[in-house]
């Protein structure tokens, strides 16, 4: 190998070796929760800072530990392997039922107090009222004396003349001389006279067998109060009181039954919200049982992201590999072009992991959808200067590699920064998310530019021709039988370019119809195999502990605001929840404001907090805290900020993202070509395969995860630039003076390096349908469709049949290069 060799191989060596120990578990760094994009501007980051802030209420994550064997063992175990993570707290069932019931006996307690109060004193007068009947019992006189003076003396029967009578005589006198038993019960303080009369108080043995069986004391109080009440209220009104209390304001409907099932036992582990995920899923693996909640689902999409990666690496560069045997049919152009790629994804991942140094997050989709990426464009761009660079060899061209590279490169480099241009309309978003999107992406395609003109620059600079044709003895022809299919259906296109069009433009409504007839969903299925540990833990989960919380706020003075309290109580009992706040307990509405209302105010706010019946992220806990939301209500919680950081990301994508990659990529494109109508004839076309991408993924997967069509029309409307541009600037350069004759000699000596490009792209990205997790499945299939719609459909006919229709108009307010 010549010295030139050396120092043209040498500095890619050096990179590569330099940079691989960098990549080494790169998903290790990967960020799979929302926390680090939730920012003060979403109203449910504010609400959980306030309840932090005014009520003390820290929100830690919940882990759901379901276990087999008895209850001893099984805590034993779960507090044994709770050791692996950071300041864990292990809380058992009964420590459960315990706070819940302490929280609402705490509540309910002033009212059992207040109406105990009111009780004592008919208490008071059962208790004298039995013990004055043992007295009686044991001096009949002393009670037969009582009746005499108080049915004796107003008949005018002689009664001995004591103190008792006197004060009798006046009580009798305050009455009106009528109530003669009311006027003994206030001069003996005896009950017992005011049940018998003027008829019967002499019976001696009706008085003896009275005081014997009396037990209706119930009676005696109404008859000394006027007040009706059962025996069990004036024997212990205390707990009289706590029952009817709990008749209507019922206590938490947990019980025992929500912990353990046959054998099983729930145990609820709770951590700090910046637990490591990688301690997290040690302890998965290291509990013999089933384990859920917001934290596993996270850890086992990073544990099976690590497992993806390495498959689609694999079938990433087999399937790649083997759709480059096919086109080219020569193994060193084809390890060139895998090399080229391999080196774009290790300074791809290199530069992102330098940048978590400064504080940078991978978001784990960015991560994932980097390998495609880097492999498709990079091989996409070396494809077509190696392409290029056979031509001028077959044509003699002195210079080949020079001349390939001045128009290939020059290609290349358009199309590259083009891509980098759209990808980075997402860093000017206000949206954290996207933000980290678009910096993953934009890294992405400088990466792939780089090795892609300068690796394969240098590569096809030091490698002898005769090499690049083996085991032919030719270098690979890229005008061949295969460009008749291109020349056809470019002749075609032009031939029937109306019906074509308006075809194109019914697939594209029809598309946009159905994809708004899909809603995406939030469902954590879409981020773990429907076969992993956290699936089936929630399965179980779903037949016990089925509740997750929002905090719903409300500011302003409680009374005034009492009426939306009640309101928004009222919904969250009505749906099967608890709410605990100013105007409710558990299932009971408090009618107006109480002692309660404060328990739940501080520094001008109120606070609901509702146990909503569903588990944290299902479909029916994000839609019912959007119908909160909606209806105007302040909520934090998980599933508030999941909903948040969702309708932002989306929201702010396509009203402002997309506007504006059109916009950039139109302005760019003007001044690359000098033309206004090319770069909107672009946005058109690439506006029809992305709706018809994503919406046969709406057909084929049914309900999709919410930032799948994002992607997808994210990197359709970045790469699929790269196509159209390839034809454009080829048909520019096509010295024919019929504009129908340039269009299908574009098309013919670059359709063919169109087509590979997009045959390599498409296989990279169907890669990701191998993967366990359904959303990369959805990305992988969709894009990987669209890609061939647009290699096979959308570049060799729809693109040329609207050139045709626009013809001279292609190159306004330019002129059409025909040097």
């Amino acid at each position: 190998m010549s010295r030139r060799a050396v120092l043209l191989i040498l500095p890619w060596l050096v990179i590569v070796a330099t940079l691989s120990p960098f990549i080494i578990g790169i998903q290790n760094h990967f960020v799979y929760s929302d926390s680090p994009f939730l920012t003060t501007a979403y109203q449910s980051v504010k609400v959980n800072d306030i309840m932090k802030e005014y009520f003390n209420l820290t929100q830690r994550s919940e882990i759901f530990v379901i276990v087999n064997g008895s209850y001893n063992t099984s805590l034993e175990q779960v507090e044994s392997k709770a050791k692996i993570l950071e300041d864990a707290v292990v809380i058992n069932p009964y420590n459960i039922i315990s706070q819940e019931n302490k929280t609402y006996f705490s509540t309910i307690n002033p009212i059992v107090e207040n109406y105990t109060k009111e009780l004592l004193p008919l208490h008071n007068i059962y208790v004298n009222a039995v013990k004055t009947r043992e007295i009686l019992l044991q001096n009949l006189s002393w009670f037969e004396y009582q009746l005499n003076v108080t049915y004796g003396f107003p008949l005018g029967k002689e009664v001995r003349n004591t103190t008792y009578l006197q004060e009798f005589l006046k009580n009798y006198e305050e009455h009106n001389l009528t109530y003669a038993g009311i006027a003994g019960y206030k001069t003996f303080k005896d009950p017992f006279v005011l049940f018998f009369s003027f008829s019967n108080y002499t019976n001696s043995s009706l008085i003896k067998d009275f005081l014997n069986t009396f037990s209706n004391y119930s009676l005696l109080i109404k008859k000394v109060s006027g007040i009706s009440l059962p025996e069990e209220a004036i024997e212990n009104p205390r707990s009289y009181v706590l029952m009817k209390v709990e008749q209507i304001v019922k206590p938490p409907p947990i019980t025992i039954s929500n912990f353990h099932r046959g054998d099983s036992w729930l145990f609820i582990v709770t951590v700090p919200r910046n637990e490591s995920l990688t301690k997290v899923q040690q302890f998965i693996q290291s509990v013999k049982g089933l384990v859920t909640g917001h934290f596993p689902i996270y850890a086992q999409s990073a544990y099976y992201t690590g497992k993806d990666i390495e498959v689609i690496d694999v079938v990433t560069v087999a399937l790649v590999g083997f759709l480059l045997a096919i086109l080219l049919r020569s193994l060193l152009p084809i390890l060139l072009l895998i090399s080229s790629a391999v080196t774009g994804l290790v300074i791809g991942y290199s530069v992102l992991y330098s940048l978590t140094l400064f504080g940078y997050s991978i978001y784990y989709i960015s991560g994932l959808v980097i390998p495609p990426i880097v492999f498709g464009i990079t091989i996409d761009y070396s494809i077509l200067l190696m392409y290029r660079y056979f031509e001028e060899l077959r044509k003699g061209t002195k210079n080949p590699l020079t001349v390939a590279l001045k128009t290939a490169g020059r290609g290349a480099t358009f199309s590259g920064l083009s891509i980098t241009l759209a990808f980075s309309t997402f860093i000017l978003s206000t949206s954290p998310l996207l933000r980290n999107i678009g910096e993953a992406l934009v890294v992405a395609s400088l990466s792939s530019l780089i090795p892609a003109i300068l690796f394969t620059f240098s590569m096809l600079k030091i490698l002898p021709i005769k090499w690049l044709g083996f085991p032919r003895k030719e270098v690979p022809n890229p005008i061949d039988a295969r460009q008749k299919y291109l020349e056809k259906s470019a002749k075609f296109a032009i031939k029937w370019k109306y019906l074509i069009l308006a075809l194109m433009v019914i697939l594209a409504i029809g598309s946009f119809f159905v994809i708004k007839d899909h809603p995406t969903n939030v469902a954590f299925t879409e981020i773990v195999p429907s076969t992993s540990e956290t699936v089936e833990g929630e399965k179980f989960l779903s037949s016990m502990f089925n509740y997750s919380t929002d905090y719903i706020l409300f500011k302003g003075n409680p009374n005034s605001t009492y009426a939306n309290i009640a309101l928004v109580s009222q919904e969250v009992i009505r749906s099967g929840g608890l709410a605990y706040g100013p105007a409710s307990l558990g299932t009971f509405i408090i009618p107006k404001p109480s002692y309660v209302t404060d328990l739940y105010y501080s520094h001008n706010y109120s606070y609901v907090e509702a146990l909503i019946p569903y588990p944290v992220f299902s479909g029916k806990a994000i839609n019912f805290t959007q119908y909160l939301i909606n209806q105007g209500f302040m909520v934090g919680g998980s599933n508030a900020n999941r909903i948040d950081i969702v309708n932002n990301t989306v929201g702010i994508y396509f009203s402002f993202v997309l506007p504006l990659t059109i916009i950039a990529i139109a302005a760019y494109l003007f001044l690359v070509l000098r033309s206004i109508v090319i770069p909107l004839r672009l946005v058109f076309t690439l506006a029809i395969s992305s709706l018809i991408g994503v919406g046969v993924m709406d057909i084929v997967f049914g309900s999709v995860y919410w930032l799948s069509p994002l992607i997808v029309f994210a990197i359709l409307f970045s790469l699929g630039i790269d196509y159209d541009l390839f034809i454009v600037l080829r048909i520019r350069e096509e010295r024919k003076t019929n504009e129908d004759d340039r269009i299908v000699a574009g098309v013919k000596n670059t359709g063919l390096v169109v087509t590979a490009a997009g045959l390599i792209l498409s296989g990279a990205f169907f890669s990701l349908v191998t993967a366990d997790m359904r959303f990369l499945q959805e990305i992988g299939f969709s894009v990987g469709f669209s890609v061939l719609f647009d290699t096979f459909i959308v570049r060799p006919i729809l693109v040329p049949a609207i050139m045709s229709i626009l013809r001279k108009y292609n190159w306004w307010p330019g002129e059409r290069n025909t040097a």
